[in-house]
């Protein structure tokens, strides 16, 4: 039962924000990069230097050259999170959340700040290859996208708290 309540005052006191945009080139992964940490990658090695991540994103753009925004930002802010998550956590949650939309098979770059809010930037490459790439029909989060958030940050939160009760010791009287 205590679980259930501080999982439901948890999600009366988070609230998400999704926007998602098209954009035109990959140098604002230069940008994101100057104010936020790397967080999770597919298809690119996180740890290269920005022109390396950068370059690859464009590479894997020219294989549909004639797409004049081959890139898809998402910007996910969550605020008010309780309890504190861990970098860990995080990447869970961003995970989950990119297999959930159906895009873990793309080239994408995740970011994140954590200051009172929490803010996280994905990057995708909408281009798959030559004759494949995401449309922008696609694009403006839906009712979906929050609920697989809710559902991994619910996932998240009760594992810490049900690892919090675990490790407390037990008390007979």
């Amino acid at each position: 039962m205590k679980i259930l309540q501080h999982l439901y005052f948890s999600f009366i006191i988070m609230k998400i924000k999704i926007q998602e945009i098209a954009i035109n080139n990959f140098d604002n992964i230069s940008e994101i990069t100057a104010t936020k940490k790397r967080l999770l990658s597919n298809l690119i090695d996180i740890n290269s230097s920005i022109f390396d991540i950068i370059k690859k994103f464009e590479t894997q753009a020219n294989f549909r050259s004639s797409i004049k925004k081959p890139g898809i930002k998402v910007n996910i802010k969550l605020i008010r999170v309780m309890p504190e998550f861990t970098l860990v956590h995080y990447q869970q949650l961003l995970l989950e959340y990119i297999q959930g939309i159906g895009w873990d098979d793309l080239q994408y770059i995740g970011f994140i700040h954590i200051s009172s809010d929490v803010e996280i930037d994905i990057i995708f490459n909408r281009v798959i290859s030559s004759s494949q790439a995401i449309s922008l029909r696609c694009i403006g989060a839906n009712w979906r996208q929050y609920k697989i958030i809710e559902e991994s940050y619910e996932g998240i939160l009760e594992s810490q708290f049900l690892k919090t009760a675990a490790q407390s010791p037990i008390v007979y009287v």
